[in-house]
């Protein structure tokens, strides 16, 4: 074999071996993708198993708000005690069903207001409570898996000082 032939075989190799490293490359490159689309399938699955009920939840939300006021309206009427005790048990059947799908009720009453999660559609000046503490529950409020479903509307307090200044801004 000549020296020329032996040095154009040196290079076809280097060559070759080249090659071999840049599809060795391109193949961990693949397979890294691939894996990450896995994982992001995988997650994305979880989500949506997570948050499928939403929107049958969102209905179930404004039948439970009745049976609140049924059950409110049933506690404070004199007839057979057997109906509030019949609204009590379907109401806490309902609101069990929601926690075991994930549905959480929003702490209200007593809570600092949190524009994030309740709606403010009153307030109410005094110094029974600090500024900005929710003093009363208009309507419930639910998070499915820590994701908001409908925002809790309170009545809210505001200090004395609050409605002194307002008096004295006319």
């Amino acid at each position: 074999m000549t020296k020329h032939k032996k040095e154009d075989m040196k290079i076809k190799a280097e060559e070759l071996e080249k090659q071999s490293e840049e599809f060795r490359d391109k193949y961990f490159r693949v397979l890294a993708e691939y894996d990450n689309a896995k994982k992001r399938m995988e997650k994305d699955t979880i989500e949506i198993i997570k948050f499928s009920n939403e929107s049958i939840i969102r209905e179930l939300i404004p039948i439970i708000d009745n049976f609140d006021r049924a059950y409110e309206a049933a506690k404070n009427h004199e007839h057979d005690e057997t109906f509030s005790k019949g609204v009590e048990i379907i109401l806490k059947d309902f609101h069990k069903l929601l926690e075991n799908n994930g549905v959480s009720k929003i702490k209200t009453v007593g809570e600092k207001f949190d524009p994030h999660i309740h709606e403010a559609v009153t307030a109410e000046y005094t110094d029974k409570y600090p500024e900005d503490t929710i003093i009363d529950e208009i309507s419930a409020g639910y998070t499915l898996n820590g994701r908001l479903l409908r925002a809790a509307k309170v009545k809210i307090s505001h200090g004395i000082e609050n409605k002194e200044e307002e008096i004295k801004n006319g």
